[in-house]
């Protein structure tokens, strides 16, 4: 099957980065896992989640991420089951485009607010590429906050 990437812009990163974290904040796992381009088996979706150890490559495996129950994914206890009501991406110098135009990448923190005002901090990397008029993640590293983990 032949990927034919397309050009994209840091405005419709923007745009889909508020997209995630509308789709966090509602619950809502299928609009979440569309954001997602998992890929082939040569071009898989690299996902490393903020609350597992475990990569996934797969939508089965990020779904278990996001809403647990997957026997597959002991470990998995549902990170949409945290109720957060605010997501806010605080980059750190992009999202930065690749030199042909074809993707951007991105790292920074975000933070989780949940019912309670409680917040949780993590660092992120993700890259986007735009693929058939759909602006998707194709590489999610995120772990806890360094100064979070070390308190």
């Amino acid at each position: 099957m032949n990927r034919e990437f397309q050009r994209i812009t840091k405005a419709e990163v923007i745009k889909a980065q508020h997209f995630w974290a509308k789709y966090v904040t509602e619950q809502n796992v299928e609009k979440l896992l569309d954001l997602y381009d998992f890929g082939n088996p040569e071009e898989p979706l690299l996902f490393k989640p903020t609350l597992a150890d475990v990569i996934r490559t797969d939508r089965a495996g990020a779904r278990s991420y996001f809403v647990g129950g997957n026997p597959l994914f002991p470990q998995d206890k549902g990170f949409l089951k945290n109720e957060w009501k605010l997501v806010k991406f605080n980059s750190t110098a992009g999202p930065i485009r690749s030199p042909e135009g074809l993707g951007y990448r991105d790292m920074g923190h975000y933070d989780f607010v949940n019912a309670e005002d409680n917040t949780t901090s993590a660092d992120y990397t993700f890259v986007y590429h735009k693929l058939e008029n759909s602006v998707l993640i194709s590489l999610h590293h995120s772990s806890l906050a360094w100064k979070q983990q070390n308190q």
